[in-house]
């Protein structure tokens, strides 16, 4: 099922909602590249890159992790991540990139584990302990103490703090709803009620 987005400027984006953008050619190329997965997850109606879109997406892909290029390169990659197909290609490249960047350190991770474990049957004590904790650092067996102190309130005092936050919220809503007229017949009211 499409999915229809019109985007109108009809209402301003709040402040709090407004994020700092980034500078970084290679986080422009990753977003770009991951709005067009998204888009065709959400069965947008891309066809599938060419040759020619992959060997664009492929030097772009070399920028993702390389230094920053110029500002004429960074608009003539600007200008090609328009089409779908190169901004595809490149989103794909970039997730398999991702995916095997994490399965090599989790590759190393258990290397280095296997190796410590290794080390913890070792005849020297202190280096079967170390590698015993250092295993245990790994593993997340290990944590800093945290102490947590709470303080109690009796009932009385709960409910006088609720009482006194309700209060606070009510008068942040309160809207004057009275006619400016209706106002001024009021005070006039309370003048002659005085001058009596």
């Amino acid at each position: 099922m499409p999915v229809n987005v019109e985007p109108t400027n009809e209402y301003p984006v709040p402040q709090k909602a407004k994020t700092k953008t980034t500078d970084s050619h290679s986080d422009n190329l990753r977003a770009k590249a991951n709005t067009a997965m998204l888009l065709k997850e959400l069965d947008a109606d891309f066809e599938e890159p060419t040759e020619e879109e992959r060997q664009k997406a492929i030097e772009l892909f070399m920028q993702v992790e390389g230094e920053d290029p110029s500002k004429e390169q960074k608009e003539q990659h600007n200008q090609a991540l328009v089409q779908p197909g190169i901004a595809l290609a490149l989103g794909g490249y970039i997730s398999h990139y991702d995916q095997q960047v994490i399965a090599d350190k989790i590759q190393l991770r258990n290397i280095a584990i296997n190796r410590l474990l290794e080390m913890s049957q070792d005849d020297d004590p202190k280096i079967a302990i170390k590698a015993v904790e250092l295993i245990g650092k790994a593993s997340d067996l290990f944590t800093d103490h945290q102490e947590i102190t709470i303080t109690h309130k009796n009932s009385i005092e709960l409910q006088e703090a609720i009482r006194e936050r309700i209060k606070q919220l009510m008068e942040m809503n309160t809207i004057d709803v009275t006619p400016k007229s209706k106002k001024l017949t009021n005070s006039l009211d309370d003048a002659t009620i005085i001058e009596d």
